[in-house]
């Protein structure tokens, strides 16, 4: 208790200030142990049989990984692999984001450090387009792809360009944090435009580039919508969680469904626990000073 008191006394800190720090504490400690909680009740009820989650769902029973199993047998009894599944979402998650950042990653660069007329209008615009739900263009999207013959196709990986605003405001207001200076030095070097993003503006927006990259990926692993609409003969993992609900055989089997995702949020938690240092670490990232 003493070493507790020296603490607080040699940060100045009033006792508004302690009880204040104390709250907040807390009340983020009470968060963070919700969703650990909710991971590892979802872990733990794919692990139980289905009579004894029938019986009490909240109760402690023997555990088993015969759940697990099961997942991948009741996927293939429908005439899917859950491989596969798990391959199309790894596949679509991974090089749509990243075709996206890169792309708009260089708008936002030239739209925020260069001067052209029509400059600011493309930023209302793209604003503006942030306010639009992505399901209202839904229909005019799945016409616009019937027509061009992409659905059930890779090339649908372009269609995650059709997000990009919100990145773009990222990108956008970090590329106005930055000082100008590095480039003109390199303008004096002999650079061209083209030099000065790649050698100079780019990589002090890696951390940026990899924190949104990390985010676009957990929302396209998580997206079911688009894979169901566009994609019926390349389900993804969402898609076939799915089929646990409308399969009559096993719709009543909440424990094969806990296990399903489970497997589901094996990968999203692998990159988390591996890339969390770069994630918080850039979350609120500025600019560089001269």
């Amino acid at each position: 208790m003493k070493s507790l008191n020296r603490y607080w006394r040699e940060r100045h800190l009033s006792k508004s200030e302690i009880v204040f720090r104390v709250i907040a504490f807390v009340f983020f400690l009470v968060v963070a142990f919700s969703y650990v909680y909710l991971i590892f009740w979802c872990f733990y009820s794919g692990m139980r049989s289905h009579e004894d989650f029938a019986a009490n769902p909240f109760g402690f029973s023997v555990l088993h990984l015969e759940n697990y199993i099961d997942v991948f047998r009741v996927i293939e009894s429908n005439g899917a692999s859950f491989f596969e599944m798990i391959g199309n979402s790894l596949y679509f998650s991974f090089l749509g984001p990243l075709l996206c950042i890169f792309v708009t990653c260089q708008f936002a660069y030239v739209a925020s450090k260069y001067r052209f007329p029509g400059a600011k209008i493309i930023y209302i615009l793209v604003l503006a387009v942030t306010i639009l739900p992505i399901y209202g263009t839904s229909n005019g999207m799945y016409k616009l792809l019937y027509n061009l013959g992409w659905m059930n196709t890779h090339l649908m990986i372009l269609t995650s360009l059709g997000g990009f605003n919100i990145y773009f405001l990222f990108f956008y207001a970090f590329f106005n944090s930055l000082s100008w200076t590095y480039a003109e030095a390199a303008q004096v070097d002999g650079a061209n435009p083209w030099q000065i993003f790649y050698k100079v503006m780019l990589p002090q927006a890696l951390p940026m580039f990899g924190s949104l990259f990390l985010m676009c990926w957990i929302t396209e692993w998580n997206s079911y919508a688009t894979a169901l609409i566009y994609l019926p003969k390349l389900p993804t993992l969402a898609v076939g969680i799915y089929q646990f609900k409308t399969l009559t055989l096993y719709s009543n089997r909440s424990d094969l469904l806990y296990a399903a995702c489970a497997i589901s949020m094996i990968p999203p938690l692998l990159l988390f626990i591996f890339c969390n240092k770069a994630l918080m670490s850039n979350v609120s990232i500025g600019g560089i000073k001269e």
